[in-house]
């Protein structure tokens, strides 16, 4: 069978340098494609692939002097909605419990903030925001998903995200924090 699904994202920065930093050393995923866009109407667009080390790639765009694009933007994909900062994310594959453990612990000593391992019952996750304001996810299923009632839009009943308080209570701050607007670099 062929592969299937998708083969990179487009998303928007402001700082692509911090970005590629971030998603380099932080996450680990390889520089894999960097170029300029020249637009017919000036300015420059700075793009850049990031592998995710699964042949998925992550694209960033950054604008610069470039016209009808504002100065100003969001690139959170929440805060222009109005929304919660959870409801737009991103969710990165991983095999297993030990894996989203281990990669807790590697984003810790890197100084990235996480949240604790979260209950959703059919998965465990983490989360933590880029330098966009984008939440990202890591996500590690623990069973199959057979069961009648999994396929039933119902209310299921789930078990706390932690039953920590404080680790709780970090982990709504993280999933329910509102970015703002981020400014271009210069223009």
């Amino acid at each position: 069978m062929k592969r299937k699904g998708i083969h990179h994202l487009g998303l928007v920065t402001v700082d692509i340098e911090r970005t590629i930093e971030f998603y380099t050393t932080k996450l680990g995923f390889d520089l894999a494609w960097c170029d300029v866009i020249e637009p017919p109407d000036g300015g420059r667009i700075k793009h850049a692939f990031l592998d995710m080390g699964d042949g998925t790639f992550l694209a960033f765009m950054s604008p610069e002097d470039v016209p009808g694009i504002p100065a100003a933007l969001a690139t959170d994909l929440n805060s222009p909605q109005q929304l919660p900062g959870f409801f737009y994310h991103f969710a990165f594959w991983l095999d297993d419990l030990e894996e989203l453990e281990a990669k807790r612990k590697d984003l810790a000593a890197k100084g990235v903030e996480a949240t604790p391992i979260v209950d959703h019952e059919w998965c465990r996750s983490i989360y933590l925001r880029d330098p966009n304001g984008l939440l990202l996810e890591y996500c590690a299923t623990v069973r199959q998903l057979t069961a009648p009632d999994d396929k039933t839009m119902t209310a299921k009943p789930a078990p706390p995200p932690t039953t920590d308080a404080e680790a709780r209570r970090k982990a709504f701050e993280i999933l329910m924090r509102r970015e703002t607007p981020r400014l271009a670099g210069p223009r």
